[in-house]
């Protein structure tokens, strides 16, 4: 079984139990997939294309960081980078050094080989990334908040960032109140 497989059984069976399993989307078709791909002009990598087939996302509100993106998400987010990327927004951050001096991400604010992985609403959220710096490992996943920029890897892999949300579900950071997952009150 591959480690995505096992992250997502973990996650699977927490949203099961929690009486949540409809705030995860059924699988993406392969259709679906193909047509990202071609959206972004490159394949996706192994462990997303594996997870975007098992679960094609989540409503807003149904992740623990907000909205777990499916193919619909990750190209209209994308569509959004891409275009504020081309317009020269992000020109003044070019020499952003989002690894801080690490060479594990490339400098700028926003890179062609990005990913967006979730969001939560107010323009943030995971990015896989595809294109890394020299020091970095192509599918790690950042972080990306439009106020300060990517930071990061938060993640070596796409697996490791399911698994830490399994984990930070597993230990009760998260409660399902009305239909959304917010973060569990203090006790």
């Amino acid at each position: 079984m591959s480690e995505i497989a096992r992250a997502w059984e973990r996650i699977e069976a927490w949203y099961a139990a929690h009486d949540a399993a409809d705030r995860l989307l059924p699988g993406a078709t392969l259709e679906q997939v193909t047509a990202l791909e071609g959206f972004l002009g490159f394949a996706l990598p192994a462990e997303l294309r594996e997870s975007l087939r098992r679960h094609d996302g989540s409503p807003e509100g149904g992740w623990p960081t907000g909205t777990l993106l499916g193919t619909a998400g990750i190209q209209s987010e994308a569509d959004t980078w891409r275009d504020l990327l081309g317009r020269g927004v992000f020109d003044d951050n070019a020499d952003h050094d989002a690894s801080e001096g690490r060479d594990e991400i490339r400098r700028g604010w926003w890179a062609h080989g990005w990913i967006p992985l979730d969001a939560d609403g107010a323009g943030n959220g995971a990015v896989i990334d595809t294109t890394p710096g020299p020091a970095g490992r192509a599918g790690q996943v950042i972080d990306m908040d439009h106020g300060v920029g990517p930071s990061g890897p938060q993640h070596p892999t796409l697996a490791a960032y399911l698994h830490a949300i399994a984990d930070r579900l597993d230990a009760g950071e998260f409660v399902m109140d009305a239909g959304e997952l917010i973060e569990a009150p203090s006790t």
